[in-house]
This record gives C-alpha cells, sequence and structure tokens, in this order.
C-alpha cells in the first residue's frame, strides 16, 4: 500500500521509479498466491494458511486489495488474474463489516498492533474489532474500491 503512495506522489521521471513498480508486480504474484480461496481475505501469517490458530486478517486483506486494484489502474501490474484476486478481497474484506445492535459499524478479525516476533507470537495476537490499524485500512481501501 506505501509503494503505491510513494509512486503516485514520485514524479514520472525518478531514477527509482521502475523499482518501486517492480516491487509492486513481485508483491502481487505473493498476494495472489497465498489469497485464501474460500474467503478471499489473507492469513495473519499471509504464508501459513494451514497452521492451526491462524486466521484470515482484516487489515492486512484491506491492504493488499487497496494495492492490487490500486497497481491495477495505474497500469503497473496487469492480467495473471489481479483483478479477480482484488474484487475478491474486496468482497471477502466485506463480509467482515457489520451493524451492531447499537446501530454502529464495526469490523472485525482486527489483529492487534504487532512487532518482530516468531511464528508463535503473531498467532498469538489478538482478534479486534474498530481497531484504529483495520479501520484506517478499510477506509483507505473502500474510498478506493467502492463504486
Amino acid at each position: 500500500m506505501t509503494h503505491v503512495e510513494v509512486l503516485e506522489l514520485l514524479p514520472a521521471k525518478h531514477p527509482r521509479r521502475a523499482e518501486l513498480i517492480g516491487n509492486i508486480g513481485h508483491l502481487a504474484k505473493g498476494f495472489t498466491r497465498y489469497q485464501d480461496p474460500a474467503t478471499g481475505r489473507w492469513f495473519q501469517v499471509v504464508d501459513k494458511a494451514g497452521d492451526p490458530g491462524n486466521w484470515t486478517e482484516t487489515s492486512a486483506s484491506s491492504m493488499y486489495t487497496l494495492m492490487l486494484h490500486a497497481a491495477l489502474e495505474h497500469g503497473w501490474i496487469s492480467g495473471g488474474g489481479y483483478s479477480a484476486a482484488a474484487r475478491r478481497g474486496y468482497q471477502g474484506v466485506l463480509k467482515k463489516v457489520s451493524v451492531g445492535s447499537d446501530g454502529l459499524t464495526n469490523i472485525t478479525d482486527i489483529s492487534e498492533g504487532t512487532n518482530v516476533g516468531d511464528l508463535a507470537y503473531y498467532l498469538g495476537r489478538k482478534r479486534n474489532t474498530n481497531d484504529l490499524h483495520g479501520l484506517g485500512a478499510f477506509l483507505l481501501m473502500n474510498e478506493r474500491l467502492a463504486h
């Protein structure tokens, strides 16, 4: 997501622009490879889908979806099922949005903030509702894709 934000501000003739676009292509391949086919979201530990205790995480799924969608719109990636992956990601994230009995919107399955740790550390993170990390990522994604 940060690559998208930087590239949208970076001058077209910047000498390292191609490097960032290459990074986006590399990430897009990984994102589509590890997207959960059942939910359209991505697991908290992206490449460990089969590990017990791993779960699809809403804020990262929002960021990956935003990146795929924006990269397609800018022409930085094409083909490879990226458009379908972005659509599945968006629909998957929307399934984590609900309206509570108080009439307010809730977004679930957002990992609490993390630092660098081992697999057990990441798998042990709490699942939060309306954590600001996830709300921000969702709003940025939804702003681009809700049309």
